[in-house]
């Protein structure tokens, strides 16, 4: 993404990376988002990597750009609804195609490309890189705590290649933290899920 055209003065962007998982908890495969966010936090309770904070939200639109503000790089996963999915398959999206995602795309908010461009023009630090990963579904409309197996067996395989990811890109030293990340790790906590 580029910073080209920027308008306003700018605050300096920490050198966070957050990995934010969206769904809704009660909609069967809806939650993969969740459930993949859950899991990258657990592996980070386990052997932590500086710079990296994980996020669980059930909305987005507006909301996008508070969790996502200030961070560096962001890795957002969510459910992918299509006519024919194959479930449990991972695909890797551009901001301007995330069809599929009710959350990304959605009919009564912004999407997520012109959240980050709404926050551009406003000066707020959005992330320089943002990755979208969306887990293609089989039901996301029942209403189950539970994930499909075919989505459940993705879960862990996933959150563990974004854990070794963020290990491979890791900063030396633990970057600036602040009340605000503070903050939002404790209200967007995927622990909540």
């Amino acid at each position: 993404m580029s910073r080209a055209g920027e308008t306003g003065p700018r605050r300096p962007i920490s050198g966070r990376t957050v990995v934010l998982g969206l769904g809704n908890p009660v909609l069967s495969d809806d939650r993969a988002g969740l459930a993949v966010a859950a899991e990258v936090a657990r592996l980070l309770h386990q052997e932590s990597i500086p710079g990296v904070d994980v996020l669980a939200s059930t909305r987005a639109g507006f909301e996008l750009i508070e969790l996502l503000r200030d961070y560096a790089g962001a890795i957002i996963v969510d459910a992918l609804d299509h006519p024919d999915p194959v479930p449990g398959r991972v695909r890797r999206l551009s901001l301007e195609d995330v069809s599929g995602s009710a959350r990304l795309v959605g009919c009564h908010e912004i999407n997520l490309a012109t959240a980050l461009a709404l926050a551009e023009e406003m000066g707020v630090p959005m992330p320089e890189e943002v990755e979208v990963l969306g887990i293609e579904v089989r039901d996301a409309h029942t209403l189950n705590e539970s994930l499909t197996p075919e989505v459940q067996g993705v879960i862990g395989p996933l959150a563990m290649e974004i854990y070794e990811e963020l290990k491979r890109r890791a900063p030396v030293e633990e970057p600036a933290d602040g009340p605000d990340f503070q903050c939002r790790r404790a209200l967007y906590s995927p622990d909540a899920w």
